[in-house]
């Protein structure tokens, strides 16, 4: 699969392979770009990666960013 462009929904998830998937109260109503890599989906907003989820243990983690001191 190559990339989509997807709306997060009112309450901040998206639905994908079937089950709806929490990504951030705070982009609910916008566009994300949902890559699929193996069994794995990275959501980006804009040009950031802001969360994977792994279909294969249906787990979804937060994407963290940090500045390396």
């Amino acid at each position: 699969m190559g990339a989509r462009v997807l709306k997060v929904d009112s309450q901040g998830k998206l639905t994908l392979a079937g089950k709806n998937w929490s990504i951030s109260d705070s982009l609910a109503g916008e566009w994300v770009q949902v890559m699929q890599l193996e069994q794995r989906l990275q959501v980006y907003y804009c040009t950031t990666l802001i969360r994977e989820i792994d279909l294969g243990i249906q787990r979804s983690t937060m994407v963290e960013h940090w500045i390396p001191s």
